[in-house]
């Protein structure tokens, strides 16, 4: 998460306006500072009786200064994206934005946009766009690079917050296409290889424990696709990091599960093989899984699925899920949900979109 970093939200605040004491790496220019006469001075007023010489002195200096510590939290811009606490300064030299204070107004809520091709990540909740966005992104080949914010990193979560791209044909990535590279084995083993169409509000999880750094490489034909998303960095030591091997990681006791490229006019994206994931509620076991307000249609019929997701170790194909678009998914364990799609769509089946909701145990 890239939030211990102390040295870097440390600030000697003084109390009185003057020329400043601070170094300046380490004062956001914008804090009252203290002259060095009046810091001298707080040394040299009477001893109160009874008080040894250091100890009074030791007091006076701690009067006069304030030592203020803050974490390098994700904060709330007021641009409506998600920032990180920083000092102004350090925001600045980090190439962010100040978008909005954090830390009782002691940090500014620092956002940071890559849109440059060959643009390099280096902090948590950092985003990438287009150029120009959220105009049409440029023809051709687009790569950004993604480092780990610091050593405790273990996973990333890509959110698309708005990603619309060419539609696969036939559910073949043929056009525009997006492709997610450099992970450790156990994603790189599941992540599809390559996305298309529109992603918007999904999400994709990649283990990096081993691995640093990370690709995402556009290559652009049409004349209207753009981008944006989101990288979350989560630690090791996180209780939002994902099993292994999970692709999707829902971390509420209700949400949508949904294929790449879901909805109404939709399309199944081919050759995926990967596993959506629940995180487990204290106090909740079965699951109420509903359709009707969503889709679902995959490839094949019961007993020949050719396109399949699978609750419980039932895999559900053909154009309705349960009865009526519902379907009651009993607790055996781990909310783990394997999904996969075969090499062909020329039915150009839309896919799944489907609600759930954990039960009271």
């Amino acid at each position: 998460m890239c939030t211990w970093g102390l040295v870097s939200g440390l600030m000697v605040i003084g109390l009185v306006s003057g020329a400043s004491v601070i170094p300046a790496s380490r004062s956001s220019g914008a804090i009252p500072a203290v002259t060095a006469d009046q810091a001298k001075q707080a040394f040299l007023d009477p001893i109160d009786e009874g008080q040894s010489v250091g100890q009074t002195r030791e007091e006076k200096f701690l009067s006069v200064f304030q030592i203020v510590q803050f974490k390098n939290e994700a904060c709330d811009a007021t641009d409506g994206n998600t920032g990180t606490c920083f000092t102004a300064a350090e925001c600045t030299s980090k190439g962010g934005v100040a978008s909005g204070s954090c830390a009782s107004g002691f940090g500014v809520c620092c956002v940071f946009v890559i849109s440059e091709c060959g643009g390099e990540v280096t902090t948590n909740n950092a985003y990438i766009t287009n150029a120009g966005y959220p105009a049409a992104a440029p023809t051709g080949m687009c790569m950004f690079t993604i480092n780990k914010c610091d050593a405790s990193i273990c996973q990333y979560r890509f959110e698309f917050e708005d990603v619309v791209i060419s539609d696969p044909a036939s559910g073949a990535c043929t056009n525009d296409t997006v492709m997610f590279s450099g992970f450790d084995a156990v994603s790189e083993k599941v992540i599809p290889g390559t996305l298309c169409g529109t992603l918007t509000g999904q999400h994709m999880i990649a283990n990096v424990a081993s691995t640093d750094p990370s690709k995402i490489t556009f290559n652009i034909v049409s004349a209207s696709a753009k981008w944006k998303i989101k990288v979350v960095q989560i630690a090791c030591t996180s209780e939002d990091l994902a099993p292994a091997g999970c692709v999707t990681y829902a971390t509420t006791g209700s949400g949508s599960i949904q294929s790449y490229n879901s909805g109404a006019t939709g399309e199944l994206i081919n050759d995926q093989m990967f596993s959506h994931c629940i995180k487990p509620q204290d106090g909740f076991c079965d699951v109420q899984l509903d359709c009707s307000a969503g889709t679902f249609n995959l490839g094949g019929v019961a007993g020949a699925c050719t396109d399949f997701i699978s609750f419980g170790g039932q895999a559900n194909c053909g154009s309705t899920l349960g009865t009526g678009c519902l379907l009651a998914w009993n607790f055996t364990g781990p909310y783990v949900i394997p999904t996969v799609s075969d090499a062909d769509n020329a039915a150009m089946v839309e896919g799944y979109d489907i609600n759930y909701t954990l039960l009271p145990c």
